[in-house]
């Protein structure tokens, strides 16, 4: 489905009820396959990596990240600046 289709389809209670099975159930697919390539990742440049550099760990690696506060936030969620500017707004 596109973003729009979804957005038409999926009611808000749907999309609360699978952010809320993801706390208490387990990752989502996308979210579990970010966690075990990340990790596969972080392995590889560690045994790779000289002696004297630095460990790496498998957040440095993700795909999918946490949103983080921006210092000049406009009350604008991600979300919604991500598809303002997906349809030129």
């Amino acid at each position: 489905m596109t973003v729009g289709q979804l957005e038409q389809a999926m009611p808000h209670r749907e999309l609360r009820d699978w952010r809320l099975f993801e706390v208490l159930h387990q990752p989502l697919p996308d979210r579990l396959a970010d966690i075990h390539n990340s990790l596969l990742c972080s392995l590889m440049v560690n045994l790779t990596r000289s002696a004297d550099a630095a460990a790496v760990r498998p957040d440095d690696f993700f795909v999918i990240r946490e949103p983080t506060p921006r210092a000049d936030d406009d009350g604008v969620s991600e979300v919604d600046r991500q598809r303002l500017a997906w349809r030129g707004g």
